[in-house]
Parts: C-alpha cells; structure tokens; sequence
C-alpha cells in the first residue's frame, strides 16, 4: 500500500500564520509621520502608503483564501485518516490478528 505523506503540523501552522497575516493587515505602525522621512520623501511616501491601500484588500483576500484552503486541507486529511483508521479497525486490522488479504484467498505461506 502506498504511503501518503502529509505535513499537516506545517499546513495548520501555515494556515494560523496566514490568519494573523489577515488580522494585522489593516493595522498601521503607530506614531508614522510622512514628515520624518525628510521633505524628498514626503510626497512618493504618501503616494506608496495611498496606493498601498488597494494591495491591503488583495493581499487581505487571498490570505484569507489561503488559510481557507489549509484549513481545508488539515479537515480532509484528518477526516481521511480517521476513516482510513476505522476502517482497518472495522476489517480486523487493528485488532492484533492475522487477517486474509483482501480478495477472500487463503494467505500466503511464509
């Protein structure tokens, strides 16, 4: 049977992460004064900060739609693995014995 391998400790950290991506977006550094940056600077700093408004709503909405799909992700395999558990459970796999393969057949001799 073949191993499917999942980081999912990595997903869901990368989900939290993108959660407070989201949640700090909006937020502005405390005390910022256009003025402080000398006056060249003034005006392209302003104009950045401006722009950078519709990028806060993109970036915003695609962290979101990230953290979206690991958390979707982390679900489904949890969900596949419990199944996948309950199942062999169900079969006599994690029951300690010695099953038959599937297909009915007698077991090999070993």
């Amino acid at each position: 049977m073949a191993e499917i391998e999942m980081p999912g400790d990595e997903v869901q950290r990368l989900g939290e992460l993108l959660g407070r991506v989201v949640e700090l977006i909006d937020t502005r550094p405390s005390g910022y004064n256009p003025a402080d940056v000398g006056p060249p600077l003034v005006r392209p700093g302003t104009d950045f900060d401006e722009a950078w408004k519709d990028g806060r709503v993109q970036v915003k909405r695609n962290s979101k739609d990230l953290k979206d799909g690991c958390d979707a992700i982390v679900k489904a395999f949890a969900e596949f693995d419990t199944g996948m558990g309950s199942s062999l459970k169900e079969g006599g796999q994690g029951t300690g014995g010695d099953p038959t393969p599937s297909g009915g057949g007698a077991r090999p001799a070993s």
